[in-house]
């Protein structure tokens, strides 16, 4: 019953209920708060029955409310039976649900809006502060010259017409199957084998599969990005939820 009257509190607290939530002995259909707070939610956030047919669940020191809120529960569909103490749990996810459905824009953009702000708050600081600085416009000279690009431009302008120049150049050296030579000697293994050969064999195959590791995380970097794009801005049919009004 704690653990239930916790989240209880949660849930009201999303709803704007004004009053307390209801304490572990108050959630049993004859305490008055427990009465005063089914009310309410058919009042401000159900509205199942019209204003004027609402009085029964209003009478708080009826006898009969019971038998009203066995009714009032029926009427909504609730799986369980009135005396069941998780009916008010499920009342309460009813109405949570409504409310969601009549903010759903609201409340997916304020969503957004925090995963943006956590994402620029973790975003790693970049190379260059600020992209309109002298140094990154000097240093977007120096590769347009080196590639025969015209200069003069902003820098976002000048750094965009390299990555075009330098696109087939990159290309035609791929293509070309051109490489570098690397020197064995200078590059750690790690361990020792005894032998010279197999240690430059164990050197070459541990460096490929750290290849293999670089370009499987690039791909998982790649996905990871995605999903976070998906997830951060989730669409709802409120179609398919039971209106209740």
């Amino acid at each position: 019953k704690q653990r239930m009257a916790a989240s209880f509190g949660l849930v009201l607290r999303a709803l704007g209920y004004p009053g307390s939530p209801p304490g572990q002995g108050s959630l049993g259909q004859g305490s008055e708060e427990f009465r005063k707070l089914v009310s309410w939610l058919e009042d401000t956030k159900i509205r199942l029955h019209k204003v004027e047919d609402r009085g029964a669940l209003r009478d708080h020191a009826s006898e009969a409310w019971p038998q009203t809120f066995e009714a009032y529960a029926t009427a909504l569909e609730c799986p369980f039976d009135a005396s069941d103490g998780r009916t008010l749990g499920w009342i309460l996810n009813y109405a949570l649900g409504l409310e969601y459905r009549d903010n759903a824009g609201e409340l997916n953009g304020a969503r957004a809006k925090l995963v943006g702000d956590e994402r620029a708050s973790t975003r790693p600081e970049r190379p260059f502060g600020d992209a309109e600085g002298a140094r990154c416009a000097e240093l977007a000279n120096e590769m347009a010259s080196a590639l025969g690009v015209p200069t003069g431009q902003d820098a976002a302008k000048v750094l965009e017409a390299v990555e075009r120049a330098a696109k087939p150049l990159a290309q035609a050296r791929t293509e070309a199957g051109a490489t570098s030579e690397v020197d064995l000697a200078a590059l750690p293994l790690g361990f020792t084998t005894g032998d010279a050969q197999v240690d430059s064999a164990s050197l070459v195959m541990r460096s490929l599969f750290i290849k293999d590791l670089r370009e499987l995380q690039s791909v998982i970097d790649e996905t990871t990005v995605g999903v976070q794009e998906y997830t951060a801005n989730p669409k709802t049919d409120a179609k398919l939820g039971r209106v209740g009004r």
